[in-house]
């Protein structure tokens, strides 16, 4: 067996071994909580920016606001442009699901999954629109981003080609008020 003389040696190497298993989890965890940062809280009124903006002059007024809260994973989204007041609900999850359940029947329906890449969310959307007994379909991606003193929201949308409008793009750039 082992005599009285290797007993200091083997409680060394247990110490040294505990040492560097826990030296090894605290390196691990570190790494594994700054990849998992809380995503931004997107809450607040927001109004456009225009000269700090690029959008479609037809689609865009000053009058562009978006009120949103955000309490994760849910977001609700009041947006007015033109006068006109619009409300999405999103789940930030991935899944698609309808958006607009409080819209007119005349804007159709308006399918959208929202996620997160990294500290900005993406929200897809699908709009199916019921014309003279036919649909049509369009498509959008928008990517909502925060800045760091969270003072300003970036809104950049993608508006796919479709029945409706050729294909373009928007960056927007909201203020909190």
């Amino acid at each position: 067996m082992y005599s009285s003389d290797d007993v200091p040696g083997i409680q060394q190497r247990i110490t040294f071994i505990f040492f560097v298993f826990v030296v090894s989890f605290v390196v691990s965890f570190a790494a594994h909580s700054s990849g998992q940062e809380a995503k931004p809280n997107l809450s607040g009124t927001w109004k456009l920016n225009v000269g700090k903006s690029k959008f479609d002059p037809q689609r865009h007024s000053e009058d562009d606001w978006y009120k949103i809260k955000h309490t994760e994973p849910r977001l609700d989204i009041v947006h007015t442009l033109h006068g006109r007041r619009q409300v999405y609900f999103y789940v930030i999850d991935g899944k698609e699901r309808l958006a607009n359940m409080s819209a007119a029947a005349h804007d159709g329906e308006i399918w959208a999954k929202a996620y997160w890449d990294v500290d900005t969310l993406v929200v897809e959307r699908r709009h199916e629109i019921g014309a003279s007994g036919l649909i049509l379909h369009s498509a959008s991606t928008s990517r909502y981003t925060l800045s760091r003193d969270r003072q300003s929201l970036t809104v950049k949308h993608h508006f796919e080609e479709s029945p409706l409008n050729s294909a373009f793009d928007e960056f927007l750039l909201y203020e909190k008020k």
